[in-house]
């Protein structure tokens, strides 16, 4: 099966979907997540998603939007 099609849908993005997460300060991650608290979008990485999914990590996305 061909993957010649994969990562496509980011390509549109400023820096090809990468930067650094707000939350975990990684540098040089894909930032597909949004996530909102306090009326304010973040794009964060997939681990801190999967972090704030499971209940952790409150914290720093309470302070990353403040």
């Amino acid at each position: 099966m061909s993957k010649a099609h994969r990562g496509k849908g980011i390509l549109d993005q400023p820096k090809k979907g990468r930067g650094t997460c707000p939350i975990c300060k990684r540098s040089g991650v894909k930032l597909l997540y949004e996530v909102s608290a306090n009326d304010k979008k973040l794009a964060i990485c997939k681990q801190c998603n999967t972090s704030i999914n499971r209940g952790k990590k409150q914290e720093e996305l309470a302070a990353a939007t403040a």
